[in-house]
């Protein structure tokens, strides 16, 4: 009886084989007339590993691999009669054919989508650790992340509310004697998040299985419609590269968070706050920056230049020196967030983001396709093809903080590797920093915190260090908004006096605020007083919301935050 020699090839999204010594689970199934046969196998993945089929006239061979230190990947190859095409539904999947021999070559990726749960029923509170994000199903839509399917007054959820978004034209302020907006030049949008693109949690890391454990974080990604491509990025082989906004929140080791010890597996990242219903603090804190309060996927999305939005979401430390020095690991390095992005582009390509039909087809998003707790994913229809699709490159990437954050970015402008790879091995969590620094073109200084004694870092240090990553490339852009949350009183010539004497153009409002940018645009810097960002009326239906004269003073911040973003997002480099 005639043969296909089957050899598979595993790598990860670096291009490279599994740790020597790994083995990896391998159920092979082919069908022929007379039905299915499986062979389950161990296999070591370090290097390729060839299995004879001893079917002539299969018609299907599946593929799936199961190793603790990757997500499971599947792959089904289909063909008609032999000698006719062979056709596969796994975009990670490549397929090289010689007679009647195939070679495989699969990537395999530490990203999957986080595993969802019904919410505690009415009146019930949930304790503890949760096996996923909180969803909920209405009639009539289909089943979706909870909050995005909370009804917002009158009844409308909040994946499909629509909401006039704010953005600025311009960041100096040009109008003194008026108040609130109207001190700003800005354009207005009618968005609703459904018209936006996907919104997915996704976990990073290994599974549940690793011996011993690994960490493992949650990730909160938004993708444009349409995939965001540069045509300045790096060329391997893909049509485009894929550009990435990669956000960090402020910290969340003083906010009353629950906290979780290394390897993080529990009180993270699904815990929910005790004596609450139904508040997940570390999924709140995603939703709350990217489709609430500070609405970064409206920005995003109104921009005219959308980024695939990255935001891990880290855990809460205890107390003490021992657990202190995993705080920001391993994203506060460059090899670090490179892996991070890397894998995020690479699983979405996997999922079908960028394919034929998916900048308009969002389906399995939200969590329609997420695994109910530890049950296995819902099987998904996938398109197969004959043809190999590679994979998008890294585009353009800007790092963008807010507040506290300072302290995870920060090392980011010097730290090329992993601080700590005893915890955080280098083959797992580790990119290559050299091609990071290639593609990483912006930095959002969106109000991050500027006292020494809160954060450890001093403002000439922060600003020296800025400014030596700025000259560092010709393509690089800079883009800073503050008030007097983090400036306090000091003069904005005095507390960045090296950016000040860079040449630029300035706009000042005397005692409300000043903007600097220079005159080929690849930096900017807006300063605004408490007195600006005050109003004493405020449109109701408009994001992000103008902070109040009564009341409102902590909410200058945040605003600050959103006003940055809003107008680096149409600055960004494309």
């Amino acid at each position: 009886m005639a043969t296909t020699r089957l050899t598979l090839a595993v790598a990860d999204v670096l291009g490279r084989p599994p740790q020597a010594g790994t083995v990896a689970e391998v159920k092979l199934t082919w069908t022929d007339a007379r039905g299915p046969v499986t062979q389950q196998v161990t296999v070591p993945l370090d290097r390729p590993v060839t299995r004879a089929v001893p079917a002539e006239e299969w018609s299907r061979i599946d593929l799936d691999v199961a190793h603790p230190d990757y997500a499971p990947e599947s792959v089904a190859l289909t063909r008609s009669s032999p000698g006719a095409p062979v056709y596969w539904d796994n975009r990670g999947v490549g397929v090289t054919r010689d007679g009647d021999d195939l070679r495989l070559t699969m990537e395999l990726g530490r990203i999957r989508q986080s595993p969802v749960t019904p919410p505690p029923f009415t009146g019930t509170k949930a304790r503890g650790d949760q096996p996923g994000v909180f969803f909920r199903e209405v009639p009539g839509q289909p089943r979706r992340y909870a909050v995005l399917n909370t009804p917002a007054p009158p009844a409308t959820p909040l994946w499909l509310e629509k909401v006039n978004v704010r953005t600025l034209t311009d960041a100096a302020p040009a109008r003194a004697e008026q108040e609130g907006w109207d001190r700003f030049a800005t354009t207005d949008r009618v968005v609703a998040l459904a018209d936006t693109g996907g919104f997915l949690w996704l976990e990073y890391g290994a599974d549940d299985g690793a011996q011993p454990p690994q960490p493992r974080f949650l990730v909160a990604v938004w993708a444009p419609k349409q995939p965001p491509s540069s045509s300045s990025g790096p060329s391997s082989g893909s049509s485009s590269a894929v550009d990435v906004v990669c956000y960090f929140t402020p910290s969340t080791a003083t906010r009353g968070y629950p906290v979780s010890a290394y390897p993080f597996r529990t009180g993270y990242p699904y815990s929910v706050r005790r004596d609450t219903a139904a508040d997940q603090p570390y999924v709140v804190v995603g939703y709350r920056h990217l489709l609430r309060d500070l609405g970064l996927v409206h920005a995003q999305h109104v921009s005219g230049r959308p980024a695939v939005v990255v935001v891990p979401i880290l855990p809460a430390l205890p107390p003490g020196k021992e657990n202190e020095r995993f705080a920001w690991q391993p994203f506060n390095s460059q090899e670090g967030t490179h892996r991070l992005l890397l894998e995020v582009v690479r699983f979405l390509h996997r999922f079908g983001y960028g394919g034929s039909g998916s900048g308009t087809d969002f389906s399995r998003w939200q969590g329609g396709t997420a695994p109910v707790g530890r049950l296995p994913p819902l099987p998904a229809a996938r398109r197969s093809s004959s043809v190999s699709a590679p994979p998008p490159a890294l585009g353009n990437v800007t790092v963008s903080g807010f507040s506290s954050a300072i302290m995870g970015i920060f090392p980011l402008l010097t730290r090329k590797e992993i601080s700590l790879p005893d915890r955080f091995p280098r083959h797992l969590f580790g990119g290559d920093a050299a091609a990071f620094d290639g593609v990483w073109r912006e930095w959002w200084d969106l109000d991050l915190e500027l006292k020494a004694e809160a954060t450890g870092i001093s403002a000439a240090d922060y600003e020296r260090r800025l400014l030596q990553w700025f000259a560092g490339g010709n393509d690089r852009r800079l883009r800073l908004y503050h008030c007097d949350h983090t400036m306090g009183k000091t003069p904005p010539a005095r507390r960045f006096a090296a950016l000040a004497r860079l040449p630029h153009k300035a706009a000042v409002l005397p005692g409300l605020a000043e903007e600097w940018h220079s005159g080929d645009g690849r930096w900017t810097a807006a300063f605004y007083r408490a007195g600006l960002l005050r109003a004493r009326t405020r449109p109701d239906d408009v994001l992000p919301r103008f902070p109040l004269e009564a009341g409102d003073a902590g909410l200058i911040h945040p605003f600050t935050a959103a006003l940055g973003f809003g107008h680096a997002s149409k600055l960004r480099a494309v």
